[in-house]
């Protein structure tokens, strides 16, 4: 690691930057920090802190439903998901795939991959089950009907069907914008 206080041009400023290769890459990482009074190892160590935490925001939105069509929004809200998704990570830490690699102190599975997993582990047994019972049509038209009765049916907030548009007529200005454009006839 290596680490200097220069002035960076694209910043316009003086930045603490430290340089970081990591074993088995040719390239160094860049870090650089406006901060000037802390130590170079303290702000790597930081740095990787950070990673984490970015690593489990970006789980948090894509797989635990916390984003801005979140189901409950604000402080409250936020809580919340944090404690369920927390709850959710530390169940995962039992799935037996995850137990035995933490037990043989390697790297574990984000909690996205194996939410993955997971879905596709159910996926399949469901498959499985049908495919090996008695009757598999009856077992696939019940599985739909399952599905269809759990899985709500939303209309699209986004799609302005059936909606009153009002009037949809090219304005002046508009006919003007697009002749110049020459996407309309002079007409």
């Amino acid at each position: 690691m290596l680490a200097a206080r220069l002035y960076v041009k694209a910043h316009g400023k003086r930045r603490f930057v430290i340089a970081l290769k990591y074993e088995g890459e040719e390239d160094y990482r860049y870090l650089v920090a406006s901060d000037m009074s802390w130590r170079h190892t303290d702000i790597a160590r930081i740095y990787t802190l950070r990673w984490l935490v970015e690593v489990f925001i970006q789980d948090w939105k894509a797989h635990c439903g916390w984003n801005r069509l979140s189901k409950q929004q604000g402080a409250d809200g936020s809580q919340r998901g944090v404690i369920l998704s927390l709850l959710c990570e530390h169940m995962l830490l039992l799935h037996p795939e995850q137990f035995v690699l933490l037990k043989n102190k390697q790297a574990g599975m984000p909690a996205g991959c194996l939410i993955e997993r997971l879905n596709a582990e159910a996926l399949l047994a469901t498959v499985k089950s049908v495919v090996e019972s008695e009757d598999p049509d009856t077992e696939l038209k019940a599985l739909a009907l399952a599905l269809e009765h759990t899985l709500p049916k939303r209309e699209s907030s986004r799609h302005m069907a059936g909606r009153d548009l009002g009037e949809q007529k090219a304005t002046d200005s508009l006919k003007a914008h697009a002749r110049k454009f020459k996407l309309l006839d002079a007409a």
